[in-house]
């Protein structure tokens, strides 16, 4: 068991970024939660796209604990963090893989109500699919940006960036760009970065259309 303090405003970023990458009708319809006695990590895809959102921690003891948890939850999660108070506000988080995710609410609050969100898929049915996003990740960071003649992104995938909450203001989207046909890595400030499959451009010629191309 892991339990982790966090501010508030932080934790509530960290969950509301994750939730914004997660469509409602996804192939990995979990979101991956670990707690690793530095900060709490909530990483989603959906194979197209990726994000991982991070919270930094006041405090922690226990283990490293890992827990899938449905969208459904992480919105209720999501929500009750935004509803614990000010963003400096300090709020208690337990992380356990046998009973999910649990959010106790501030630790000024000894009664405070739990909002308790419970491991949504059962262990295994997943295999791999962790593991290929934090292999895509570590990838992207060591990319040496080769930026090709031209490329093609799903505008959709691109605006989701749009939706991260930054831990402060005039955050831009920094883009670590391969070879073609490889994922792309975005970072929004420290706490969150994602990634975006481009499109191929031999495949999707016909649909496009000769205007809709260079």
């Amino acid at each position: 068991m892991a339990v982790l303090t966090a501010t508030a405003g932080d934790l509530s970023k960290c969950l509301t970024n994750a939730e914004g990458w997660l469509p409602a009708k996804s192939s990995v319809p979990v979101a991956l939660v670990v707690a690793d006695g530095h900060s709490l990590r909530v990483t989603v895809t959906d194979t197209y796209t990726a994000g991982e959102a991070t919270s930094p921690v006041e405090s922690d003891r226990g283990t490293t604990e890992l827990v899938e948890i449905s969208r459904s939850d992480l919105a209720e999660l999501a929500a009750r963090a935004r509803k614990d108070g000010a963003k400096k506000t300090l709020v208690r988080l337990t992380v356990e893989s046998d009973k999910g995710v649990i959010l106790h609410g501030s630790v000024d609050e000894s009664a405070a109500e739990t909002a308790t969100a419970l491991q949504a898929v059962k262990p295994g049915e997943l295999d791999g699919v962790w593991e290929t996003v934090a292999e895509l990740f570590e990838r992207g960071e060591e990319n040496v940006t080769r930026l090709p003649d031209q490329l093609m992104v799903n505008p959709g995938y691109l605006a989701l960036f749009n939706k991260v909450r930054p831990d402060q203001t005039g955050r831009g989207v920094d883009l670590y760009i391969g070879e073609a046909g490889k994922p792309i890595l975005g970072k929004v400030g420290p706490n969150f970065r994602g990634l975006i499959m481009p499109m191929d451009r031999i495949k999707n010629a016909d649909t496009l259309g000769p205007e809709g191309l260079w």
